[in-house]
């Protein structure tokens, strides 16, 4: 294929690959809301049933006031009244974020990731891969090949594989090296905070000997 007809297979390619990106684009964002929606008002709720739990507790004790007011004059919770205060906001709390934030999200979730089998069950996305290489039958792949052929880079789709393949290499390599610098720093940062808490203890027991 010349050129010409080398960009206009590639154009296609890309065409009939566009709707599975842009579902697999929807599935990620839906997945982040998900993620979000979980952890939504997550430390407020862990506070309230951690009071919660200490009240029931106070009702194990003997403690099944309501609620009083203490020699001072302030209002306290007994353990029944804290246990129905703070378990009945916590619980409140649970409702509106599962109704309200996790439901929602599931189901948008679900709509997407039935969006995106669907896009890929369609029958001109898979007839395209049979075709193509399996590794690089994706929209951004493609466009990266399509950019080759178009700007010169490479004369054929078998040097455009190969450019592609080691653009890949080389960029999974720097993100090696750059998790391996995140590593160092913080192995670096442990090392100097290991350091310090071993002069502090030092020094307080000299200073426990000097006493």
């Amino acid at each position: 294929m010349n050129k010409r007809e080398l960009l206009d297979y590639l154009a296609e390619k890309k065409r009939i690959t566009a709707p599975v990106a842009a579902a697999e684009e929807q599935v990620h964002k839906a997945r982040d809301a998900y993620t979000s929606a979980t952890k939504k008002r997550r430390v407020i709720i862990v506070i309230l049933l951690i009071l919660t739990v200490g009240y029931l507790w106070f009702c194990t004790t003997g403690n099944l006031r309501f609620f009083y007011f203490d020699g001072s004059g302030t209002l306290q919770a007994g353990g029944i009244g804290g246990l129905i205060l703070f378990g009945g906001i916590a619980a409140l709390l649970i409702h509106r974020k599962i109704t309200h934030h996790i439901k929602p999200a599931e189901a948008n979730l679900a709509k997407a990731n039935k969006a995106l089998q669907q896009a890929r069950n369609n029958p001109d996305y898979q007839n395209g891969a049979r075709d193509f290489p399996a590794k690089f039958y994706n929209y951004y792949d493609i466009y990266r090949l399509w950019n080759f052929i178009n700007e010169g880079r490479a004369e054929s789709l078998k040097e455009a594989y190969n450019l592609l393949e080691t653009q890949q290499f080389q960029e999974d390599q720097m993100a090696i090296q750059e998790d391996i610098r995140h590593l160092q720093h913080e192995t670096a940062t442990a090392s100097k905070v290991t350091a310090a808490a071993s002069v502090v203890n030092a020094v307080n027991s000299i200073r426990k000997k000097k006493k």
